[in-house]
């Protein structure tokens, strides 16, 4: 048996009509279908939030139109950015965790603050390795060959930086910070 429906009346000023009527929806044609799907997309929206697997969902859900466009675009022109698709790939995953870490908490402990850095931690420097790996070569897929081979020069110099701290740690040097 379907679900009952309750007729509501609503009062839109003409920039939310016209917006409504712009308003594109999968099966979706009258006003009525139309305010039915934004309900409904405002509900996964919320529910989207109390786990993983709906918070990836609402965040790619969320890129999808940007990232067909970008695909369409290249598709047409015949180009391809590794760097961009690996980018839309990263982007929801790790928002989608940052969304769902808390569950339904709504006042996070120090454990669970330290949890939760530790894992986005774990997602940048997976980021960063995924991104370097595309310097390695001029020949990498992207749009532009140059790109990160003459970005990467300031993170090469950062990374030695980096090390010779860790180095002097070790070796029970410095403490790395500057404390002057």
């Amino acid at each position: 048996m379907p679900n009952k429906t309750k007729q509501v009346g609503v009062r839109l000023t003409d920039e939310e009509a016209n917006f409504l009527s712009r308003y594109k929806a999968e099966n979706a044609a009258t006003p009525s279908e139309k305010l039915r799907a934004i309900i409904d997309e405002a509900r996964q929206r919320h529910l989207g939030t109390e786990d993983y697997p709906g918070s990836l969902k609402l965040m790619q859900d969320l890129i999808d139109p940007t990232v067909r466009i970008i695909k369409n675009s290249e598709h047409e022109h015949r180009l391809h950015s590794e760097l961009v698709t690996r980018l839309n790939d990263w982007v929801p995953e790790c928002m989608a965790y940052l969304i769902a870490s808390n569950g339904r908490d709504t006042n996070l402990d120090a454990k669970q603050l330290h949890e939760i850095e530790a894992a986005v931690a774990e997602r940048v420097i997976v980021l960063m390795t995924s991104v370097l790996q595309l310097a390695v070569t001029r020949t990498a897929p992207l749009y532009n060959k140059n790109a990160l081979a003459d970005a990467v020069e300031p993170v090469l110099e950062l990374a030695r930086v980096i090390e010779s701290v860790q180095k002097n740690r070790t070796q029970g040097g410095s403490n790395g910070r500057n404390n002057g």
